[in-house]
């Protein structure tokens, strides 16, 4: 009669083991996952952790290998994704403020076809006072009769007749990452005009697209700038003597476009930038750099632009983040192969299970 011998019973896998290794590891997975995915680091970590564990104990896996890699080009997958995700929402406004200043920009040119002429910076009454904006005048060429018909002009822009249009929110004046726009009860602008000799504005003198002849292109109509205190019903902008004072730090804060630090999570842009509307139409992006009162002045006047300064930014490459990318990818997968050795170690060799 066949017997057979009884089988020891097979001790149960021991737990991930802490050695000193495998907490150093771990450290540098932590550290690393927080600076890649920054607040989701904490979770990424554990999801990392909870798999290495998995791999480290599973008795049975049908195909481990491809578990494997199949888990890490997920999580690679995050890592490039999640970042770009964090710097969405901004590249949107930055995206729809210069949509805006582009609607602005046609409109203008529909006026000066439709006229002429630009309008002008302001209109005023018999003793040269302000009346209304360039802003209220456009408002036909953006399907916005109704509300320009909702005006008289022979009222000063806050008159009595004209309180309730001009605290109308028009949102193509707005741009979604000023501050100003959080008050709803303030219809503010976040686009203004910069009224000088020899700029595109010329107060209550209107110019016309000829007077720029071949300099359009290199003349700036309009800015974007944040918590202008202005509404844009109201005849004020900025004057060129205002912005080229000799006052660098507010100079920069009275154009700012407030959309922060332009970078994603490989490249950033390192210029201090605006958004501005040339004269042809074009939405551009301007560097303002540490410039003194001539160069700002000089910047603003008709065909006072070159290339180099509206031109496509320059951007350089993120090393910290890609150096982050890099030893988190490396770390985890030393964790990941870690546990796969050990996993194979407790278990021995095919033949033996």
């Amino acid at each position: 009669m066949l017997s057979i011998a009884p089988q020891p019973a097979r001790e149960p896998t021991p737990p991930f083991q802490y050695t000193l290794r495998t907490l150093l590891l771990l450290f540098v997975v932590l550290g690393s996952s927080l600076a890649v995915f920054g607040g989701w680091g904490i979770a990424v970590f554990g999801l990392v952790v909870g798999l290495a564990i998995y791999v480290r104990q599973a008795q049975s896996l049908p195909s481990l290998a491809e578990l494997v890699v199949i888990v890490v080009v997920l999580l690679v997958l995050v890592a490039l994704l999640l970042p770009a995700a964090q710097t969405a929402r901004e590249s949107g406004r930055r995206v729809q403020c210069a949509s805006n200043l582009k609607q602005l920009a046609i409109a203008l040119l529909y006026y000066e076809k439709a006229n002429g002429c630009f309008p002008p910076a302001y209109i005023t009454d018999k003793n040269g006072k302000p009346m209304h904006s360039w802003r209220t005048l456009i408002l036909p060429h953006m399907d916005l009769s109704a509300l320009y018909n909702l005006f008289k002009f022979s009222e000063p822009w806050d008159g009595p007749n004209n309180r309730k249009p001009g605290t109308v929110p028009v949102m193509v004046y707005v741009c979604p990452s000023d501050p100003a726009v959080r008050q709803p009860a303030a219809a503010r602008t976040s686009y203004v005009a910069v009224v000088g000799p020899n700029t595109a504005w010329a107060g209550d003198k209107p110019r016309k697209l000829a007077d720029f002849g071949k300099h359009a292109s290199t003349t700036i109509m309009l800015v974007e700038v944040t918590n202008s205190g202005i509404d844009w019903a109201e005849p004020k902008d900025l004057s060129l003597d205002s912005i080229t004072a000799d006052s660098g730090a507010s100079t920069t804060l009275a154009l700012t476009s407030n959309h922060g630090k332009q970078k994603d999570f490989f490249t950033y842009i390192s210029d201090s930038r605006v958004n501005v509307a040339m004269a042809d139409g074009s939405v551009r992006s301007l560097w303002l750099g540490n410039r003194s009162a001539e160069e700002l002045r000089k910047l603003f006047e008709i065909g006072g632009c070159t290339e180099e300064e509206i031109g496509e930014p320059e951007r350089h490459l993120n090393w910290p983040n890609i150096a982050a990318l890099a030893v988190w990818l490396a770390s985890v997968g030393a964790l990941l192969v870690g546990a796969v050795r050990g996993r194979k170690t407790l278990l021995g060799p095919p033949a033996a299970r």
